[in-house]
């Protein structure tokens, strides 16, 4: 077993998936210590949490509730920003959510590269980020309309960066779904950042537009 391929298998496409992420944050940019410190509490304390949690849960329910206990212990590295005041729209939300996800899903496939090889490791690079960015990113942008007072609670974007977690653990147990369900990932994820950047401009023009 090569520990060191496991090891960018495991965090070379996270970390291309979080540059990428960054990149289209253009107009306020979010502090890089921020985005660094969400992805490293997510691949820590996030994942030893969820373990936690997840030993103590009854092994017949545990493939329905590890999804849900996944993406709570995934929303308080995203607190790390919101206390610190550097959420406030949804662009903010989809990038540290995407830190968040990716994180989590670095370390979460190292340890199954490390059990049960690189094949697994490789499958996984192809499948995980994009996932865990998107069940993430859900919730990220909850905390970032929140901190705009767009909504009064997050808790409706955490249950449903949830369910989506669990539709892609269902989908696991068919591999014919898994295509399918990365795709509608990919294009939900895709969205949030789009509608991140438009928000961000209409800001901008507002902004000028009182100015004037």
């Amino acid at each position: 077993m090569d520990i060191t391929t496991i090891a960018i298998l495991s965090y070379a496409p996270a970390l291309f998936l979080l540059w990428y992420v960054y990149s289209k944050d253009r107009i306020e940019p979010e502090p890089k210590r921020y985005v660094v410190a969400v992805f490293l509490v997510s691949s820590t304390i996030s994942t030893t949490l969820a373990l936690l949690l997840e030993q103590i849960t009854p092994a017949l329910l545990t493939f329905y509730f590890a999804p849900f206990i996944e993406e709570f212990t995934k929303f308080l590295a995203l607190l790390i920003p919101y206390r610190g005041k550097q959420m406030d729209g949804v662009m903010d939300g989809v990038v540290y959510g995407v830190a968040a996800g990716l994180g989590f899903a670095s370390f979460e496939n190292l340890m199954y590269g490390l059990s049960f090889g690189q094949d697994v490791a490789l499958t996984r690079a192809f499948l995980t980020p994009v996932a865990h960015s998107t069940f993430t990113a859900i919730t990220g942008v909850g905390l970032g309309l929140k901190a705009e007072g767009k909504t009064s609670s997050v808790l409706p974007y955490l249950i449903t960066g949830s369910f989506f977690h669990l539709w892609w653990n269902f989908s696991a147990l068919n591999g014919l779904w898994v295509i399918p369900m990365l795709i509608t990932n990919a294009f939900v994820l895709y969205s949030l950042i789009k509608l991140g950047m438009k928000e961000d401009v209409e800001k901008i023009e507002y902004y000028l537009l009182r100015k004037i």
